[in-house]
């Protein structure tokens, strides 16, 4: 058997997984209803969150046992909405934004590589027809210079939808008690991305950072934009659920709130 297959996805586990202090009391079901859990977070890039109607397989004594095996930081934590997260998957598993990441990196790897090629083909060319045609050498020459890209023009001044949802977050990290964090080019780049490219409202991206650093899990996870963007699918899920339970709207599992 091959020992890794292109595209396939695998998800890690620790040589000690079943003597850690967590997992040696639990039961057999318990047990691998966790490993089932954390393959399905795998296969499906969900970033740890188990859906409600993934959860809803298991029997309730066995998500009991994985909810309460530690006080401080069991093995799933239940959400309002129904569905669970993985504790600490992140610390062991590749995450969605990690996998996409490898993927383009890959992709730009093989476009760089057809891009060096034909260009090099491109100067060859070139320099073929001006070695076979000496009267037209110069005017090769300069028709050469102008076939090469021109340079990358600086970013123009901070936006400010962009600006706005930077120093929203890092207000709110101030308010929570911590140190206010530096507005970096990174976290611009994400900002702007999450406007732009993901095609985000920026009223819609206020509401769902402000929901987040009201949340006692997520405000001591999203400490930073990059984070934010990372993780905006689900906040905006879970905003909606809160929203939906606050105004006493009830969940069908057919047709949601």
């Amino acid at each position: 058997m091959a020992k890794k297959l292109r595209g396939q996805l695998f998800a890690r586990l620790a040589l000690d997984y079943f003597d850690h202090p967590k997992i040696a009391g639990l039961s057999s079901d318990a047990i691998v209803a966790h490993l089932e859990m954390l393959v399905y977070a795998r296969r499906y890039l969900t970033d740890g969150v188990i859906p409600m109607r993934v959860a809803m397989r298991y029997a309730l004594p066995v998500v009991d046992e994985l909810a309460s095996n530690d006080p401080e930081s069991p093995s799933i934590v239940r959400c309002e909405d129904g569905s669970l997260i993985l504790h600490g998957y992140e610390d062991f598993q590749e995450t969605r934004a990690e996998v996409e990441g490898r993927r383009r990196s890959a992709k730009d790897r093989a476009q760089a590589r057809w891009s060096k090629d034909a260009t090099s083909n491109a100067r060859s060319n070139a320099a073929s027809t001006a070695h076979s045609n000496a009267e037209t050498e110069t005017e090769t020459e300069i028709n050469n210079v102008g076939d090469s890209p021109s340079p990358v023009t600086a970013d123009a001044a901070p936006r400010p939808d962009v600006e706005a949802l930077c120093q929203r977050l890092a207000d709110h990290i101030v308010s929570n008690g911590g140190k206010r964090p530096n507005i970096t080019k990174r976290w611009r780049d994400d900002a702007r991305l999450l406007l732009d490219r993901d095609g985000r409202d920026h009223a819609e991206a206020m509401r769902v950072l402000d929901w987040s650093q009201a949340s006692t899990f997520w405000k001591a996870n999203i400490m930073s934009m990059p984070k934010f963007r990372e993780k905006y699918d689900q906040l905006r899920l879970q905003a909606e659920a809160d929203t939906a339970q606050q105004q006493g709207q009830v969940f069908d599992p057919r047709n949601g709130w």
